[in-house]
């Protein structure tokens, strides 16, 4: 189990560059450019390393260990949750789906105290904004763990997958499509892809650039890795627990899990696809619409919950 613990690290950590890679690039090709190769994150983060740390001369310790400290719980979501495989790997058991979706905020807290401490006014705005996108998206979230804990009777990731995997009632039904409808728009704002330009640097629209616009050298490389882990690790879940739970080997196999590693890079693959497609055709909305788009994704969650109560 160990040695699995490890390769679904390597895993992550070796492709989630990929993934991002991918999504950059189809953009691209989607306007008519030639866009970057696939491969450039990995040539920035290789860039980033061979630089030299800049801090501001008002910063805390906070600034200096937060890259590391948003990485290291990153990682430690990635040996927990089911990216590989179906049954719990070594560390499976350290939490359920709540105890994910705590880690994940926990990140999400420590990056504002980072771009606070930073002592930077765009910095500031940044944080700012994402902390109110947040208080509103992160209640969607726990509603839409809770409806995947009713379906299965329990929090843990890795027994929603088997419910849905075996269950063809439960995965056919209007409860779990509510849910997954519901838990993909939150996803593309996690991710940062709707409803405004998150990762843009112009100051409408700009959320995660400018809260790491005071880094650089190898705490940017980790502060942008962190990133790109996050977001391989919510298409994942989003994948492998919500939408597509089949094939994910529910044994202990060596070749079925190896062939199922080439699976879901498959599957990350026509995600960020789609991804690519729904920033590219779907106007961004002014900021202050984020409240009608993230009421949207509320309004599935609560659906779902109507809908098994109906269902009784």
């Amino acid at each position: 189990m160990l040695i699995l613990s490890v390769i679904q690290l390597i895993y992550v950590l070796a492709l989630a560059p990929l993934i991002a890679g991918i999504i950059s690039t189809t953009e691209e090709k989607i306007e008519s450019k030639k866009g970057p190769s696939i491969f450039q994150p990995y040539y920035d983060l290789i860039k980033l390393f061979k630089k030299e740390n800049l801090v501001p001369a008002k910063s805390s310790p906070i600034f200096r260990i937060g890259p590391y400290v948003t990485f290291a719980l990153y990682m430690l979501l990635t040996l927990v949750l089911p990216i590989i495989t179906a049954f719990p790997l070594e560390f499976g058991p350290v939490v359920d789906f709540i105890g994910g979706g705590l880690t994940f905020g926990a990140a999400a807290t420590f990056k504002k105290l980072m771009a606070l401490d930073s002592r930077s006014n765009y910095a500031h705005l940044g944080t700012s904004r994402s902390a109110s996108i947040s208080a509103l998206s992160e209640p969607i979230t726990v509603l839409v763990f809770i409806m995947l804990g009713v379906i299965s009777q329990t929090n843990n990731p890795y027994v929603i997958n088997n419910v849905l995997q075996t269950s063809t009632t439960w995965y056919l039904s209007l409860v779990h499509w509510f849910v997954a409808a519901a838990f993909f728009m939150v996803l593309l704002v996690e991710t940062g892809k709707l409803p405004i330009e998150s990762h843009s640097t112009a100051e409408l629209g700009s959320i995660d650039q400018s809260m790491e616009i005071e880094y650089s050298g190898p705490d940017l490389a980790f502060f942008k890795w962190g990133g790109y882990a996050k977001q391989f690790l919510l298409m994942s879940v989003f994948l492998n627990v919500y939408t597509i739970p089949f094939w994910v080997p529910m044994k202990m196999e060596w070749g079925a899990i190896l062939i199922y590693m080439g699976i879901q890079l498959l599957k990350l693959t026509g995600l960020a696809i789609v991804f690519a497609f729904f920033e590219e055709s779907v106007s961004k909305f002014r900021l202050l619409k984020n409240f009608d788009y993230i009421s949207i994704a509320f309004s599935l969650a609560f659906l779902s919950f109507l809908a098994f109560s109906v269902s009784r």
